[in-house]
């Protein structure tokens, strides 16, 4: 299941983060289990995957646990740091005793007014778009529940706590209920969710960290011969290991592809011509570096043993894509078979959810980029040294 945990760090939104996940992996759904204000930090579980967004409701419902700064004496427009301050006159000191007094009073299941500023619906419109407008809002206390509240450090007035809690809970709300309770006013300065479910701060990822770990999951079905719908520089292709018989034997049953028909090969540098038997010289190898990579494919002869690729024509086409994503994919699996994403007679799938009605769960896994709208290859062969179009593409070349 694609579920992760992803740090937070302060500063962007939910939302920004999702969608550098959205970019990194391309896979375009994408959900999370609780949204962070930008002021916050930490924890935030997201599902990649129809299978796994609907599995986050679960752990929304579940237990989080949080370290909460709140600052005494002082009140906020917004419960926290970006809001209007009223400072509270003539406050006594409060000893650490009467803190925890007063904390005592929201463990177990309480009833608690959400922030004005925040994106519960009042009326079908959020909460925070009334506030920002200057309307007057009265939101309705929810029942919600607070399993502890542990003093970590306090100084007056900085007082910080670790809340473990269910789900529907405001910790900026908890922050002004406190303040409230021990008549000094508050707001909370500093967030950091430490704990969703089982999902801990060291089992947490950056972006970059979740796309690798997201990939080798589609790697590692590639390398074992299960095929997969990924995005190319060119359109949508069905890409299994080229090297692998049965892989190829299953595109082109999955693909309804003729069987006297080539694939199409994808290969992540010029040295991975050796592995079929492909022989090049210089003239050659420098009309190659000069369209690779590129959306160019080559038709170049082949050793004759691999007749399951070539179908009995001696020769395949190849491509060094120019796509730093797919060349990185082709690193690891080596080189793929990468037919259009579709069957045989009908429009390549220029979207997954295309794909997903030709083949459904024919296929191991999809990889969304959303809709592409390239045209194809530039097809050419070399002959004497001399590149011959084949089929025009999006490279131009002179004749």
């Amino acid at each position: 299941m694609n579920i992760f945990a992803v740090y937070k760090p302060k500063g962007p939104s939910s939302y920004s983060l999702i969608a550098q996940i959205k970019k990194a992996t391309g896979e375009q759904r994408v959900g999370h289990a609780g949204t962070l204000d930008p002021l916050a930090e930490g924890i935030l579980v997201v599902g990649l995957g129809r299978e796994a967004t609907r599995q986050l409701d679960n752990i929304v419902r579940g237990e989080k646990e949080y370290v909460a700064d709140i600052k005494l004496g002082i009140s906020s427009t917004t419960d926290d740091e970006e809001g209007i301050k009223h400072i509270m006159q003539n406050i006594k000191h409060i000893t650490r005793n009467e803190v925890s007094s007063s904390i005592s009073k929201f463990i177990g299941v309480i009833n608690q007014i959400p922030p004005v500023y925040s994106a519960i619906k009042v009326h079908g419109r959020r909460s925070y778009k009334l506030a920002r407008n200057g309307e007057s809002i009265e939101l309705q206390a929810r029942p919600v529940e607070i399993k502890s509240i542990k003093i970590l450090k306090y100084k007056f007035p900085d007082l910080q706590i670790k809340v473990v809690c269910g789900s529907g809970v405001y910790i900026r709300s908890l922050a002004r209920d406190i303040g409230t309770s021990l008549n000094t006013g508050a707001y909370m300065s500093g967030l950091k969710r430490t704990k969703v479910g089982d999902f801990n701060l060291k089992k947490t990822l950056s972006v970059d960290e979740l796309s690798k770990k997201y990939f080798k999951q589609q790697i590692d079905i590639l390398k074992k011969g299960g095929i997969g719908v990924v995005p190319t520089d060119t359109i949508y292709g069905l890409v299994g290991k080229a090297l692998n018989k049965n892989t190829v034997e299953r595109i082109y049953k999955v693909r309804k592809r003729s069987p006297d028909k080539p694939l199409i090969i994808l290969i992540s540098q010029i040295s991975d011509l050796n592995k079929f038997g492909v022989k090049i010289d210089n003239k050659t190898k420098k009309i190659l570096q000069k369209y690779w990579p590129g959306q160019v494919s080559v038709i170049l002869g082949c050793h004759k043993k691999l007749d399951y690729l070539h179908r009995g024509t001696n020769s395949l086409a190849f491509r060094l894509p120019d796509n730093k994503w797919l060349r990185f994919l082709l690193r690891k699996t080596g080189p793929l078979v990468a037919p259009s994403a579709n069957p045989e007679g009908l429009d390549p799938a220029l979207t997954i959810r295309q794909a997903k009605k030709y083949f459904s769960n024919m296929v191991d896994f999809y990889i969304d980029r959303g809709k592409l709208e390239s045209s194809p290859s530039t097809l050419v062969k070399i002959e004497a040294g001399n590149i011959i179009v084949l089929r025009e593409g999006v490279v131009v070349i002179k004749k």
